[in-house]
């Protein structure tokens, strides 16, 4: 693995050991998300939901506010609120006092965001060639050339959306997003992915 790919290892690296916030540390190329898995509850289809609240589960209180913001500002239809402007400081493990808050406030929805983990995706640079003898005759000198390998790092996230109400899940999303250039851009493609589902799916929001 060449010096670029071991750098971008590193970064990988670290954001695990520091949390989601170090994305905004991290120098990358333009970052794409895709929804690799969602599932919607059939009943859910047309739901009632007029007002929901972001919840982006972290430690870090400044990513959360970029996040549930970013989040908020793409959803369309019902009333999008971040959570941190309902629930304050309070502690997110705290269950009743959570749902406690956010039913005062009318919420009817909620959408929870929780990035799970980072890997690195290892490309090779090369190919494809239709013969043999092209293939060859390319790869035998690339391998020894710098950028053979091209890495990426990819961050995903899990998003629910919950009926508050009903106390019920009506759609389920995995994202994956390469190469992040920050946290404010990393939320940004994943909530228009998220958006662009729960659109999709006729998840009214």
């Amino acid at each position: 693995m060449d010096a670029r790919a071991n750098q971008r290892a590193r970064a990988g690296i670290g954001i695990v050991a520091l949390g989601f916030v170090t994305l905004a540390a991290l120098v990358a190329s333009c970052a794409s998300t895709e929804m690799t898995s969602t599932w919607t509850d059939p009943a859910a289809k047309g739901a009632a939901l007029s007002k929901v609240a972001v919840v982006c589960i972290t430690k870090d209180a400044g990513l959360r506010r970029i996040a549930e913001n970013t989040t908020a500002s793409n959803l369309a239809g019902a009333q999008a609120i971040p959570s941190y402007q309902i629930l304050g400081d309070t502690d997110l493990k705290d269950l009743d006092t959570v749902k406690s808050k956010l039913r005062a406030a009318g919420i009817n929805g909620v959408l929870t965001m929780r990035m799970t983990g980072v890997s690195e995706q290892v490309n090779n640079a090369i190919g494809p060639y239709g013969s043999f003898d092209t293939y060859w005759g390319y790869a035998a000198g690339a391998v020894y050339a710098p950028g053979y390998l091209d890495a990426e790092t990819v961050v995903h996230m899990v998003s629910n959306l919950y009926s508050l109400e009903q106390n019920k899940l009506l759609w389920s999303g995995v994202s994956k997003t390469f190469d992040p250039a920050s946290a404010q851009a990393f939320m940004n493609d994943v909530s228009k992915a998220v958006a662009k589902s729960l659109e999709k799916e006729r998840v009214v929001l």
